[in-house]
């Protein structure tokens, strides 16, 4: 899935359909509100609210609610990353089903008591199947209780709080790699090794 907005729908999110659509198995665009127009071939659920946390929440439980028993993975990405789809379809397809998965780039809460990590928006995450079912009945707990500024530290506390499971880079032996290409940089001229890697 992909959160998007009304604002870059038609840009972004556009130029995300064009590099990863042919290239996993179904993707989906989540915003809060959007213009009358949508873009030609693109599947948009709107929630109807710009409010951040609400849209995450939102599109947690659309995605538990409509795709949950059609997929073993959900990868939530934001319409401004770049994304190497062959990876994502590599990382998936060679982690154990029944892992209670949360994978991404882990970060550590700002301020406040909560221990563990959160898995940083920026570079998207994958979660299990496994692990939406088991936070699918606290949901609605977490939208009335959890509060924070950040929808991907309020879906990382919410995961935290009622599964126990914390942000990875690495599982069996796998690693998501993610890289932050500094402003206004050329990825072709990118010589860090970290990026290729």
């Amino acid at each position: 899935g992909v959160l998007t907005s009304k604002n870059t729908l038609n840009s972004l999110a556009v130029a995300v359909n064009r590099t990863l659509g042919h290239r996993l198995e179904r993707l989906i665009y989540f915003t809060g509100t959007r213009g009358r127009k949508v873009p030609h071939g693109m599947t948009v659920v709107t929630h109807g609210d710009e409010r951040p946390i609400w849209n995450m929440y939102q599109t947690v439980k659309y995605v538990i609610d409509h795709y949950l028993s059609d997929f073993d993975w959900v990868f939530l990405v934001q319409d401004d990353t770049y994304v190497e789809a062959h990876r994502v379809n590599h990382l998936a397809s060679h982690l154990s089903i029944d892992t209670l998965l949360y994978m991404g780039r882990p970060e550590e809460f700002i301020g406040g008591d909560t221990q563990g990590h959160y898995c940083y928006g920026g570079f998207g995450y994958l979660l299990s199947r496994a692990l939406l079912l088991r936070l699918q009945p606290h949901l609605e707990s977490c939208r009335n209780d959890i509060l924070s500024a950040r929808p991907d530290e309020w879906l990382g506390r919410c995961i935290i709080d009622y599964t126990g499971v914390d942000c990875v880079a690495e599982q069996e032996g796998l690693h998501y790699h993610y890289f932050e290409l500094g402003k206004n940089t050329d990825p072709e001229k990118e010589s860090d090794p970290q990026f290729s890697a």
